[in-house]
């Protein structure tokens, strides 16, 4: 994970490639779009990949898939080539998204769940922040170099993932007897859980507010008469919180109702966001930022694991699938809609921040599990004796 988020050089550059290439910036954002929609796709065929032929195999087709289509992508020639074989990125390299959430959740305690996904955060947030400066390096040499790495660091984790996972497919026997003669359903059981949907909804929320550190956050921060410096110290910041206070923070609410967790995380979030709009100094702006991280550290890797409360074995990877759809649909309407409204008005804007957070907090507290069958522990074979 730690690689594939090092590498992630296409989203970050991609913008700048098809500007320097002689598109215009609105060619270039809707290529940009396109990836998000196939990253929506990725998802939902991830997760089925995942329960039909293992969590290796989705990841390892992921991989690999992403790996071929974003070396192609420098040798592309036009938009709509370009735009369509971007797209096909955002499909392949999302797929494996849903396998390694239910790869962990099959290989990890229950107890140890919440703790195993900050320690996986952790590595994608080093990954993240170290990522983006060898990736500007590669791009003052040639924007060819950029692809190709991106295109190395998915065939690395490709490899990995052949040689060093767990193939991660649930046998008959992890299936209570009730789920066993249960019809499989796929996507339809998903949408069929009302609370599981709630738990959606709140990611939906959750993620169009804190998208909008990187949607609404460097206008406002112009607005105030700063730089693209300032904005990128502030994001600076965001991460090296994440990384410093994260793991401390949760071996403390991970034994906390995490419903409750989430909840509280959601609202300070949208304090966090809401004072944004308020803020004229660098200091106080970073303030606002330490607000809104410590709410991200709060509820991101309680949320990540809560999944696990609702999936039964055979369906692990259609609800990560599902909750991976969340976030991206959240990932798209934020930077939309919050630009539409900061355009209309910054101070309504970061109010309806607040607001999308508080009810993003009510729908989690509304996503209690509903109880499933526990598989009874078999009978010992008898023991004969001479």
């Amino acid at each position: 994970m730690f690689l594939i988020k090092f590498g992630n050089f296409l989203n970050v550059f991609l913008v700048l490639f098809l500007v320097s290439q002689g598109f215009s910036a609105f060619q270039a954002g809707a290529a940009l779009g396109v990836v998000g929609v196939g990253a929506f796709i990725g998802n939902a065929v991830g997760g089925t990949v995942a329960d039909r032929f293992g969590r290796r195999t989705a990841i390892a087709v992921s991989m690999f898939g992403s790996s071929a289509a974003t070396a192609l992508v420098p040798l592309a020639h036009g938009l709509v080539a370009t735009t369509a074989l971007v797209g096909l990125v955002g499909v392949f390299a999302q797929l494996y998204r849903p396998a390694a959430g239910a790869l962990l959740i099959d290989v990890v305690p229950e107890k140890q769940r919440v703790t195993a996904f900050a320690v996986l955060r952790l590595a994608i947030n080093v990954g993240m922040a170290v990522g983006p400066l060898v990736g500007g390096l590669l791009s003052g040499a040639s924007y060819t170099y950029v692809f190709l790495g991106d295109a190395l660091s998915s065939l690395a984790f490709g490899a990995l993932a052949l040689l060093t996972l767990p193939g991660g497919r649930p046998t008959p026997h992890e299936a209570s007897p009730a789920e066993a003669t249960r019809p499989k359903g796929g996507y339809r059981t998903v949408l069929a859980d009302r609370p599981y949907l709630l738990f959606l909804g709140s990611m939906v929320a959750a993620t169009f507010v804190y998208g909008q550190s990187t949607a609404t956050l460097p206008l406002h921060v112009t607005d105030a008469g700063f730089d693209n410096t300032t904005y990128g110290l502030l994001l600076g910041l965001n991460a090296l919180l994440c990384v410093v206070i994260e793991l401390p923070l949760t071996k403390h609410t991970e034994r906390r109702n995490p419903r409750r967790v989430i909840a509280a995380g959601l609202a300070l979030l949208g304090l966090g966001m809401a004072l944004t709009g308020a803020m004229r100094s660098v200091w106080l702006l970073a303030l606002t930022v330490v607000v809104w991280t410590v709410a991200e550290t709060i509820y991101t890797p309680i949320a990540n694991a809560y999944p696990a409360e609702f999936s039964p074995p055979h369906l692990r990877g259609r609800y990560q699938g599902a909750e991976g759809i969340a976030h991206t649909l959240g990932g798209a309407l934020g930077p939309a809609a919050g630009g539409l409204l900061y355009g209309i008005s910054a101070p309504l804007h970061w109010t309806a921040c607040a607001a999308v957070a508080a009810l993003g907090a009510l729908l989690i507290l509304g996503a209690k599990p509903t109880p499933r069958p526990t598989t009874p522990t078999p009978n010992p074979e008898p023991v004969h004796t001479a």
